[in-house]
């Protein structure tokens, strides 16, 4: 919960009591989110939407050319400013928040989402474009 937390999540209906391996042991099925690159974004970035899911403060520090932002805790509720018939990639600072952020998106009925694994740190160190914005998008 503590993960949650730190994510800008505080309500809870339940949790599921011995993990994604009771889930695996009853036999229940799993879905899978696509998994791109940095290298992979950088080449496609003009044909997705691309998803900042960090603070407001990360965001400030520098994002991927092109990204929208949208912090995690707010994409439910800013979900429809998206185009669910796009493409869309998901990012945050090293894969945990966009997996989430992933998986909210294709639970509201986007089929083309991909998370990118290592996200910010990733492209940062791969020494890929950045912009800086002074002031973080609504």
């Amino acid at each position: 919960m503590r993960l949650f937390v730190r994510t800008g999540f505080t309500k809870f209906a339940g949790y599921l009591v011995g993990g994604m391996k009771a889930w695996d042991n009853a036999g229940y099925p799993f879905a899978q989110i696509n998994q791109m690159s940095v290298f992979q974004l950088k080449d496609v970035r003009e044909q997705l939407q691309i998803v900042d899911v960090r603070s407001n403060r990360e965001w400030k520090g520098g994002h991927v050319p092109g990204a929208r932002h949208i912090f995690l805790a707010d994409l439910s509720k800013r979900i429809k400013e998206l185009d669910p018939e796009r493409p869309t990639a998901v990012y945050c600072a090293s894969g945990y928040r966009a997996s989430i952020a992933a998986s909210i998106l294709r639970q509201a009925g986007f089929d083309k989402v991909y998370n990118v694994p290592g996200s910010w740190h990733a492209w940062r160190e791969a020494g890929l474009p950045v912009n800086q914005d002074q002031k973080a998008a609504a």
